[in-house]
């Protein structure tokens, strides 16, 4: 029985630890959140320059053109 009450009052400080860890861990995101959130205010596709949004490709798919199609004019 004095095996059993150890085997016991071990488990719950293992778990009362495990949970202080969970509340650190819980604290340290929120504010990693809340810094990424100050640091990247949201924004929509309306903020972007309009510039950005009128760069399409030959086809008019509305993508930017990629790397290989990119091509140089001399004058």
């Amino acid at each position: 029985m004095k095996e059993l009450k150890k085997i016991v009052a071990d488990t719950k400080r293992e778990l009362e630890r495990e949970k202080r860890e969970r509340e650190r861990e819980k604290r340290e995101f929120e504010q990693l959140r809340s810094y990424l959130t100050a640091l990247a205010p949201q924004q929509g596709i309306d903020s972007l320059p309009r510039s950005l949004l009128a760069q399409t490709d030959d086809q008019g798919t509305g993508q930017p053109p990629s790397n290989n199609e990119i091509s140089l004019s001399i004058e």
